[in-house]
């Protein structure tokens, strides 16, 4: 049986590599973490992660994030499916929510808004009115 802790695995199952990185700190911090049961390599992780805040992605820590019109994603494919995780979601533009996962962009008057804005929809059921003065709406 191999000796140590289990290895920390990513968000498809494979274990992360990792190195050993000294750091120097006070002896006073050094004995504060231990008083207070903090895991000095978690906490340096963390703190390093919240530094570099969307330039590093925190489940597979690929540097390949890109933004678009509803975030930031990671699109790292080190990984056999690829992370492709979501990091953080803008705001609309239009009614101000927080764009989702499975939210969708919609044009209004030639801005970006979500598929949930109160002008998109309205836009959409006149749309629909339109259509079906013409008959041109699909059965459903």
């Amino acid at each position: 049986m191999p000796a140590g802790r289990p290895p920390e695995l990513d968000s498809n199952g494979k274990p992360i590599p990792k190195c050993l990185v000294n750091v120097t700190i006070p002896t006073k911090l050094r004995d504060f973490l231990a008083q207070h049961n903090v895991n000095r390599s978690e906490l340096f992780r963390t703190a390093a992660l919240q530094y570099h805040n969307l330039q590093i992605c925190p489940y597979c820590y690929s540097h390949e994030i890109k933004e678009n019109d509803k975030g930031w994603r990671c699109i790292s494919d080190d990984y056999e499916r690829g992370c492709e995780k979501w990091l953080k979601f803008k705001h609309c533009k239009l009614c101000n929510a927080v764009h989702t996962p499975t939210s969708g962009l919609a044009s209004v008057n030639n801005k970006v808004g979500c598929d949930l804005c109160p002008e998109y929809l309205q836009q959409k059921e006149d749309n629909r009115k339109i259509n079906v003065v013409f008959g041109n709406e699909q059965q459903r």
